[in-house]
């Protein structure tokens, strides 16, 4: 059964009840020869950006800079984040990554430490040394394709209307 598309906002909506209840999500990237690794991530959305088909939610993750996860988000900038809870709830959101510069990544450990737990939480945790440790990065992530299946109903869908911004993946719904 094919997804129903909707407006951001209506998928949003189921999306970020599924979300903040699962807090973790398997995150699958692709290297330069096209073979998928997949990894466990704690991915902290914010919501409450405008939610008009131009303003998409972001998502920020803490993550270690380790030489493979920098050569596959070179060789091919997208992630798939895979969401799934005991009653089969899912979320599937497929977003453009980045990794922050020094600045951004200050601002984004901040934002990332001030949501309340256990959606948000301190990475100082594992960054004793703050945003500019040694090995810390993170990603910002920015939604093209989110689709939302609440257990035993029919997906909903929002995918970036076309032609999205520069660099952006195709988006084949």
């Amino acid at each position: 059964m094919p997804a129903i598309a909707k407006q951001l906002a209506d998928v949003v909506a189921q999306t970020r009840e599924i979300v903040d209840s699962v807090i973790w999500c398997t995150v699958s990237t692709v290297d330069s020869t096209n073979s998928p690794r997949s990894r466990l991530m704690h991915p902290v959305w914010f919501w409450e950006s405008d939610t008009s088909e131009t303003s998409t939610p972001v998502g920020l993750v803490t993550a270690r800079t380790t030489p493979l996860k920098v050569r596959h988000l070179a060789a091919n900038p997208t992630v798939a984040c895979f969401y799934w809870d005991p009653n089969h709830h899912t979320v599937a959101i497929d977003a453009a990554a980045e990794w922050l510069d020094s600045d951004a990544r200050a601002e984004a450990w901040a934002a990332i430490a001030a949501v309340p737990e256990p959606v948000g939480f301190d990475p100082a945790m594992i960054w004793p040394d703050g945003p500019n440790s040694h090995g810390c990065g993170i990603i910002r992530l920015s939604p093209f394709r989110i689709v939302t299946t609440p257990a035993g109903d029919q997906a909903s869908m929002w995918s970036r209307p076309e032609p999205g911004p520069a660099g952006a993946p195709p988006n084949d719904r």
